[in-house]
């Protein structure tokens, strides 16, 4: 994020900052390797690195083994906002090398540091114009709302596209489209500008999942909003690699649920049941095996359970919340000494939910109800037990 030239009686050495935990999900690696390039050209580059974390040692010895040992601070955790706010404002550019949280995070966070009255973002490989950046400033400055770099309008082009990927992104686009509160031709661009004001009105609402932070501001923004669109050439990237993985496109279509049947149903609880559906599947299975296993010792119990129905159901739990962690939960996986607590917590929340189940399939079966409806309605207050307090007491927000 690149702010405004210094006069020159002002100008120091050109500094950069990045503030950021020193762990492998930012990346800094990559700062430092774009470091040593930048150095070629301007000899007196200085970059302050704020923040600690394990990756520490590693960097200091990689900036010593590529000679930039007087080229890099590290400072360390500055706990002073005044501080850090001060070593921020008098940078000449401020970087954010996140790698896994997602581009639509990053842009975020970089949003939110920065002093300016537009923002805009851009591809850093090549692949977008920056000739083009004063006419998207001044069209965000001038009409207070998003000017957009589209390849979808007159005079714009996606390049050298094979004919695969030009399919796969019209497609998106056109459901994407659909969505917005404002007419965009292009509203899965990575190139566009936008008012402080204007982001900073959406900014409670937005959603930033993967990598298309444009389409979530154009579908929260007021349908009042002012868009404007600039014609470009993708061009061919220069250093780096494509983000479209297969998960991005996995996390364009939750996105899509999110914002339009999500509002009913929460994507996370519509995960959360899918895993359980392939729990049962697994404990089906599992008991199956068991009761092969333990064919020649039929009667083998623990406290009058089956071992085959005991071990069916660990292997069950054991499935469940290895797949909600890894996958429904992925936004807040639990990782080393968290994650054997947080299986603790959750053989302790199932096994209350399985109660729970019971409790209600009895009561309303005591009462006179349907042996299969009770049982049904027992079954769906063990899911939402189970998932209630697994979002509160396992994997917190």
């Amino acid at each position: 994020i690149f702010k405004p030239t210094l006069n020159e009686s002002q100008k120091g050495p050109p500094t950069i900052v990045t503030v950021a935990r020193l762990s492998e999900e930012k990346n800094h690696r990559a700062i430092i390797q774009a470091l040593l390039i930048i150095k070629k050209s301007i000899p007196d580059i200085h970059l302050k690195i704020v923040g600690t974390g394990p990756l520490e040692s590693e960097l200091r010895e990689s900036c010593d083994r590529l000679g930039l040992h007087d080229n890099v601070s590290f400072l360390g955790h500055v706990r002073n906002q005044n501080l850090l706010s001060s070593i921020v404002a008098d940078s000449d550019a401020f970087v954010l090398p996140s790698r896994e949280e997602g581009l639509s995070s990053a842009v975020l966070e970089g949003f939110l540091v920065a002093k300016g009255t537009v923002f805009a973002v851009m591809d850093a490989d090549g692949q977008h114009d920056m000739g083009l950046l004063p006419k998207l400033y001044n069209a965000a400055e001038g009409e207070g709302g998003i000017a957009i770099g589209s390849r979808y309008i007159e005079g714009g082009s996606v390049g050298e596209w094979d004919e695969q990927r030009y399919l796969m992104s019209r497609i998106a686009t056109g459901l994407a489209k659909r969505l917005c509160k404002v007419k965009a031709n292009d509203p899965m661009s990575g190139f566009f500008a936008l008012k402080r004001e204007v982001f900073e009105e959406v900014l409670p609402r937005l959603n930033p999942k993967g990598f298309k932070i444009l389409l979530d501001l154009l579908v929260h923004v007021p349908s009042s909003t002012t868009v404007k669109e600039f014609p470009f050439k993708f061009g061919v990237r220069s250093f780096g690699e494509s983000k479209l993985s297969r998960r991005v496109q996995i996390e364009f279509l939750e996105y899509l649920y999110d914002v339009t049947l999500g509002k009913i149903i929460p994507l996370v609880f519509v995960k959360y049941c899918i895993v359980g559906t392939f729990g049962i599947v697994v404990h089906v299975t599992a008991f199956k095996l068991l009761s092969i296993i333990f064919a020649d010792g039929a009667e083998l119990t623990f406290k009058g359970f089956s071992l085959s129905v005991i071990g069916a159901i660990e292997t069950a739990i054991i499935f469940n919340f290895l797949l909600n962690n890894t996958w429904t939960f992925s936004h807040t996986k639990l990782k080393g000494i968290s994650a054997l607590i947080g299986f603790i917590k959750f053989n302790a929340a199932c096994m209350l939910g399985a109660l729970a189940n019971y409790a209600v399939s009895a009561f309303l079966f005591s009462l006179g109800v349907a042996e299969l409806l009770a049982v049904v309605v027992g079954a769906f207050t063990g899911v939402f037990w189970n998932y209630t307090i697994n979002r509160l007491i396992t994997w917190k927000n």
